[in-house]
């Protein structure tokens, strides 16, 4: 089979858990790691917050200042 490897890491779900978590354990963050993650949230998130707090205050201009 081409794939057997990621067939194999799909089909076993604990073991890829557990090698993921070891993997995780054996390679600390870095200096600027927790930065990095908090801008690409901020990045990810940031837009979505903008757009559905943009149409509540759409929706009640519409519904109480018009």
């Amino acid at each position: 089979m081409f794939f057997k490897r990621k067939i194999d890491r799909v089909v076993d779900e604990k073991a890829s858990e557990e090698a993921f978590k070891k993997t995780l354990k054996n390679t600390p963050l870095e200096k600027n790691d927790a930065l990095a993650m908090i801008i690409a949230a901020l990045l990810v998130l940031l837009p979505a917050v903008l757009v559905v707090g943009g149409f509540f205050v759409l929706v009640i201009w519409f519904f109480f200042m018009r």
